[in-house]
């Protein structure tokens, strides 16, 4: 039985908290949860995606990381709670939405994180900041912030890496990559690989160097699983080389 615990309404539609048992759902006013959370573990992402995105933690160790979209600050949770000497910057446009996250998901308030309330197109536009690791994440109500597609942002958000930095990029399934974005990932970055979640989800990894490490080596995964909380079997089975072709 849902039980509502939130709700208000922004310029950009609403935002509702939602709880059933032990779960919390963040949803923007449709019937699709824009995050999920159970209560008892909240550093845990429950969705296939949100688990998916964790994988980078394969590719690159980041000292500094930024995820554009906070949603309910799921990943900004785990990505803390995995790599202690993280120092990690989240923008999020909705200032309700930062609100919600830290009301009623759990986001504490901590010294290795900082949460900007802006536009995050425009944000890594103007930022002088380098990352190792960039997460890009940015829904609407209706579905993807379609900007997020554009050439533009991934050329603004390469500028924004470090030497060795990556760049990851959550897509639904069903949104077909133009060619000249294609041609864009594999103009910029030295490696992209790709994880259809099972979620309906595709996770685009764009890294400007291979990994110093082999990312399915049995012993780091099963380290990395156990400190996150969850198998990463099944995504690592998911997962190739994007080719242009």
């Amino acid at each position: 039985m849902n039980k509502p615990v939130f709700k208000v309404i922004d310029q950009y539609g609403t935002i509702e908290v939602v709880d059933a048992g032990a779960k919390r759902y963040l949803k923007f006013g449709n019937d699709h949860e824009q995050s999920l959370q159970v209560k008892a573990q909240p550093h845990i992402p429950q969705h296939e995606y949100s688990r998916a995105i964790m994988l980078s933690l394969l590719m690159v160790n980041p000292k500094t990381a930024c995820v554009l979209g906070l949603g309910a600050g799921t990943l900004v949770k785990s990505l803390l709670h995995a790599r202690p000497q993280l120092t990690l910057h989240a923008v999020e446009l909705r200032p309700a939405v930062i609100k919600v996250a830290h009301n009623y998901f759990q986001l504490q308030r901590d010294t290795r994180l900082t949460v900007e309330n802006a536009d995050a197109f425009e944000f890594i536009h103007r930022t002088e900041q380098k990352f190792d690791l960039v997460i890009a994440d940015l829904y609407l109500h209706d579905g993807i912030d379609q900007r997020q597609l554009h050439q533009t942002f991934i050329r603004d958000t390469h500028r924004r890496l470090t030497e060795k930095g990556w760049l990851v990029l959550n897509y639904w399934l069903d949104h077909d990559l133009s060619e000249d974005l294609k041609q864009t990932l594999f103009e910029l970055f030295e490696v992209v690989y790709i994880c259809n979640s099972g979620g309906g989800n595709s996770i685009f990894y764009c890294g400007l160097a291979y990994p110093e490490e082999d990312i399915f080596e049995k012993q780091s995964v099963k380290l990395l699983a156990n400190t996150l909380g969850f198998s990463l079997n099944y995504y690592l089975k998911r997962m190739a080389v994007f080719a242009p072709y």
